[in-house]
């Protein structure tokens, strides 16, 4: 079945795709006409542009790529006042792209390249029965990232964005970034160099903010112009925002309405009593014998002359200060209730509100019209006194309508709670974490989320909910790689609901969570497994049904051997997957660099299959095996360990297999002469007093430890031995630092050790080198550490690879006297030399053959101390 046209996996390149005509669409962010909108609309414009792009594209499709591509070339571009982030297009599909919840998950499938049922899913995240979480989810690598939580995180990430685990953004979090390894490359060469920029958030705490607590649920945006009469905050709660022009300028608030709404009774009162008294009048000017037009005119002056403040005496101080902020402040009488009626008439009419000042010159005609005789006297005639009466009463009344409506007006009511009540608006931007979210919010029972336009103006997209703020669970984490908060630090409203981890397990849930835990050398090993069991109910490999069954008949037509039985077992699971998987599917390029990936963090972690068990040389054989059949388009089995016997030896000798295989060396070979390289380059930057990475893979443990490893290939022995008194100068700095800042943290231990090059473990000639490897031991001098370190020796010391082998131990500095005497007692039988009296801090270092403790999961863990509550 093999073919020689399909090359070795190491040499099989995939190549980084774009959307087509990228460069053209990308353009247009580069015009006068984008760049000089408000940032708000730019950033609608460019999701739109991205969601476009991804929507154009084949239904089965893996967009990863094509989509890093396009947010760093834009913003290489810089045509947004700040860079546009992947985390930003998700809040944009969430909140703004107005989209039904199917249509956000088929986007999804197309990006991440794999469109299943959600349930599916239930192998990484508790989501059965349709569970949706509220808040942000994270997935989490430890601190401190290597190769193997970093590639677990990740995929974990993108399962979570495609599953939609919760109901706001997904998270991965890589605290500190990404490992100095070229494993690190690779992922760039895979997904374009953004990859980390755009995708992953590097901060060393995991919290929320505003982007994460958002929502749009029960928010009204209503223009100036609105009617407050015309809607209310209901029983639910509505967050009523005033916009005006897309900008936000403020919220009308359920508590603001009784308070203003005294006001515009004020004012509507002191219009009604204007109105009475003016009837009173008119009515005893009527009364008289003999009225003439001057003491008509007179009249009229007398009347709208009248003190505003007269037509309050029943308000309180408190309340007649309100309203006369009002009248200064909302209608622009500078006088306030000192003013007369004919003055507030006139700050009306400023108002475009003309109605009582055209009342009042109406007033003014009547000296003018046939109500009047030439003699300058009232014509006594009853119609023409009630016509001119009722044009009058009717035009008052339609003034104090207008007044009214108009002081319902929404930006009207936005005017007196911001200069009467003097409460402006509170907001919280996309940026504002929940610690401040919730010292902010007060009484108010929601906060609006602006974007600032990079000026006065502020756009709103959405509310935070006091309901949801304080809530104790805001949000939720997955471990990969780990399983302990001392390893990740985390806020009190994050809850851990998914672990999968290869190490021991210390974890306090408020739900029932998803925990995988496995007895493997890697995480991936335990990812992989679940994977391919998914991807065997929706792959076809990269084949098609018909290609399919017809391998399968040539098959069938032949003498089977145990080869040709797997191989049809294999085509038969495709061959189901294609009668069952309907509409969904999972593209095989990302199946294929899933499992590069896999394959890639499984051989650092395991030192190139030196430190396995069965469980991870099969999985490896499995997934070596699916990606060459990825590769042929066709089922191809280049790896067998079916004939290895299943004895003690087996793991080994099926890893010896598997790694002198010429398609797995194809694969390791350049990874590991370049992390050679690297390491030899680091030290010698080291040498150079530059800044090292040697010491990146340090982990926290068990309250207490801290204890590090730096893997060296044999040909770095020279150049370590060069530069060892200065690392270890350096790392004994970094020790008392970190013991300062943390006192309880006060075993720290730093593992130097030995890893095969890639050519010994491929020709199977792995040398014992002439070197020996270490354990660095640092204490700060007190009672708690000295029994820390006594504990740690005292069930480290009676370990099998601790037994027989070559030990000696080398104590540096003046005050070594408490270390030699602990030494002593746990290693009764091994040689002690003091060394470097002139050094300032004590440090023990523990010798040992080269390759013989190598695991800090296995060898050094299980027997650290913890602190004791």
């Amino acid at each position: 079945m093999d073919s020689p046209h399909v090359p070795l996996l190491g040499e099989y390149v995939y190549s980084l795709s774009e959307f087509p005509a990228v460069i053209e669409h990308l353009q247009q962010f580069q015009h006068s006409d984008f760049l000089d909108l408000p940032f708000p609309d730019k950033f609608l414009r460019v999701s739109e542009t991205l969601h476009q792009l991804i929507q154009e594209a084949p239904k089965e499709a893996f967009l990863l790529g094509p989509v890093i591509d396009f947010i760093t070339r834009l913003n290489e571009l810089n045509c947004l006042e700040e860079p546009y982030k992947f985390a930003q297009f998700e809040f944009w599909l969430n909140q703004l792209a107005g989209i039904s919840y199917e249509e956000n998950r088929q986007v999804r499938a197309k990006i991440i390249g794999k469109y299943l049922p959600r349930d599916e899913y239930q192998a990484f995240f508790p989501i059965g029965m349709n569970k949706i979480y509220e808040g942000t989810h994270f997935v989490s690598a430890h601190h401190s990232p290597d190769v193997d939580t970093m590639i677990a995180s990740f995929w974990g990430w993108v399962d979570a964005f495609a599953a939609r685990v919760g109901d706001s953004l997904h998270v991965w979090s890589l605290p500190g970034g990404p490992p100095e390894s070229p494993v690190t490359g690779l992922l760039n060469q895979l997904f374009g160099k953004g990859f980390f920029t755009v995708l992953c958030r590097l901060s060393d705490r995991l919290t929320l903010a505003g982007i994460d607590v958002i929502s749009r649920t029960n928010m009204i945006l209503k223009s100036p112009s609105s009617l407050v009469s015309s809607f209310s905050h209901g029983n639910a709660g509505t967050a009523i925002l005033l916009v005006d022009q897309n900008h936000y300028k403020g919220d009308w608030r359920a508590d603001d309405v009784e308070e203003i709404q005294h006001i515009l009774t004020f004012f509507t009162s002191c219009l009604r009593w204007f109105e009475n008294n003016v009837h009173q009048q008119l009515f005893s000017l009527f009364a008289q014998k003999t009225v003439e037009k001057q003491g008509l005119i007179d009249f009229v002056d007398q009347i709208f002359q009248i003190k505003i403040q007269e037509s309050i005496q029943e308000l309180q101080d408190k309340q007649r200060q309100e309203f006369d902020l009002f009248l200064q402040c909302v209608i622009g009488l500078q006088v306030g209730l000192k003013g007369t009626f004919k003055e507030l008439a006139e700050a009306l009419e400023r108002l475009d509100l003309q109605d009582l000042a055209l009342f009042h010159q109406l007033f003014l005609n009547l000296a003018e019209s046939d109500l009047f005789m030439q003699s300058g006297q009232m014509d006594e005639s009853r119609s023409k006194i009630f016509k001119h009466l009722q044009i009058l009463i009717q035009h008052m009344t339609r003034a104090i309508q207008h007044i009214y409506t108009y002081c319902n007006r929404l930006d009207v009511v936005m005017h007196i709670k911001r200069d009467v009540f003097h409460k402006i608006p509170h907001t919280i931007t996309l940026r504002t974490n929940v610690d401040n979210i919730r010292d902010k919010m007060q009484e108010y029972d929601y906060l609006t989320v602006v974007i600032n336009d990079q000026g006065a103006e502020f756009f709103p997209v959405g509310v935070v909910w006091a309901k949801d703020i304080r809530k104790p669970i805001l949000g939720t984490v997955t471990f990969r790689d780990f399983c302990n908060q001392d390893e990740v630090h985390m806020a009190s409203y994050l809850s851990v609901i998914s672990v999968i981890d290869h190490h021991k397990t210390s974890l306090k849930t408020s739900s029932t969570p998803m925990v995988l835990i496995g007895d493997t050398q890697s995480c991936n090993v335990l990812v992989a497994e679940q994977t391919v069991q998914i991807n065997n109910r929706f792959s076809l490999g990269n084949s098609t049904a018909n290609a399919i069954e017809k391998q399968i008949r040539t098959l069938s037509t032949s003498n089977l051997t145990e080869k040709d039985s797997r191989t049809l077992k294999n085509l038969l699971n495709k061959h189901l997957a294609a009668q069952n998987r309907g509409q969904y599917y999972v593209h095989p390029d990302r199946e294929f660099i899933e499992y590069f990936c896999f394959i890639h963090a499984i051989f650092d972690d395991t030192d190139l299959l030196t430190k396995v068990s069965a469980r991870d040389v099969e999985c490896v054989a499995m997934l070596l095996n699916r990606m060459k059949s990825l590769v042929a388009g066709q089922e191809i089995e280049i790896i067998s360990l079916e004939d290895i016997p299943r004895d003690h030896s087996f793991a080994l000798r099926a890893a010896k297999r598997i790694l002198q295989n010429a398609d797995t060396h194809s694969l390791y070979e350049k990874i590991y002469a370049l992390k050679e390289k690297e390491i030899e380059t680091s030290l010698k930057q080291c040498l150079n007093g530059e800044t090292t990475h040697l010491f990146a893979d340090t982990k926290e443990q068990n309250g207490c430890c801290r204890v590090g490893q730096t893997k060296l290939f044999t040909s770095n022995t020279p150049s370590f031995q060069a530069t060892a008194e200065m690392l270890r100068r350096l790392w004994v700095n970094k020790a008392m630092e970190v013991n300062q800042q943390s006192p309880q943290i006060d075993l720290h231990m730093h593992m130097i050790s030995t890893i095969p090059s890639a050519s010994e473990v491929f020709n199977g000639q792995v040398e014992s080198p002439s070197h020996q490897d270490e354990i660095w031991f640092w204490i700060p001098e007190r009672q708690e550490a000295y029994d820390h370190l006594i504990r740690f020796l005292t069930s480290f010391q009676a370990t099998p690879p601790i037994l027989n082998n070559d030990l000696s131990v080398e104590l540096l500095g003046p005050k070594t006297s408490q270390l030699h005497t602990i030494f002593v007692t746990q290693f009764s039988q091994v040689p002690i030399i003091n060394t470097h009296e002139h050094q300032q801090q004590a440090l023990a270092i523990l010798k040992f053959k080269a390759g013989s403790i190598n695991s800090r999961k296995a060898m050094i863990s299980p027997y650290l101390p913890r602190l004791l509550s």
